[in-house]
Formats: structure tokens, C-alpha cells, sequence
């Protein structure tokens, strides 16, 4: 059974909050972990930019990523966010088995 980790930033905790309510509600991910504050350097309108963003890592089955980032998509606030799915090679067998049983399947 793969899962994967979902890597998402946010402006904000507010809309970090959001979305991973709304992940986890809407049963696509099982759990979703909201880092506070996280400083971010990137390329934006040709000029390097530094801002202060919200990460979340959620956690699903590797069968709905495709349908995970569609509905950050739909629902974040940047023009291009920040999602990245990252496949987790290993885990607590017990907790995998947990993940899976708390999402919908497609």
C-alpha cells in the first residue's frame, strides 16, 4: 500500500488551517501537519522574492495525489502553489494500514 506526503505552502496559517481542513474533511488525506512558519526564497516576475509562508504536509494514499492537488488548486489562493507530492519509501505498517482506511478511495 504506498502513501505519499503532500508538501503545500501557504501565505498564511489562516488559509494553510483551510486547506487542510478541507483535505482531511473531504476524507482525501488522513492527517495533515500545518508548520507555522516557514521563510521561503524563490524566483517571482523575474526577481528573486523571500516571504514568510505556512507549510503543510498531508499524508494519503498515492492513488488520490492527482486528486488531492486538483482540489488544493481549486481552493488556494496562490496563482501557481506550491504542491509536491513526495512517495514515501517506508513506514509504521500500523499507521499505513490507519492512513488508508481514513481516506476515500477513488
Amino acid at each position: 500500500m504506498s502513501v505519499a506526503l503532500i508538501y503545500i505552502t501557504a501565505p498564511e496559517f489562516a488559509e494553510a488551517e483551510r486547506l487542510a481542513r478541507e483535505l482531511v474533511e473531504n476524507r482525501l488525506v488522513a492527517c495533515a501537519n500545518i508548520v507555522p512558519r516557514i521563510v521561503s526564497t524563490y524566483w517571482w516576475d523575474n526577481r528573486v522574492c523571500e516571504d514568510e509562508e505556512t507549510l503543510i504536509i498531508a499524508k494519503t494514499p498515492r492513488e488520490l495525489v492527482e486528486t488531492v492537488i486538483q482540489a488544493v488548486k481549486k481552493s488556494h489562493s496562490y496563482e501557481v502553489p506550491a504542491i509536491l507530492a513526495i512517495d514515501a519509501v517506508d513506514g509504521n505498517v500500523d499507521f499505513i494500514n490507519w492512513l488508508h482506511g481514513e481516506v476515500r478511495k477513488k
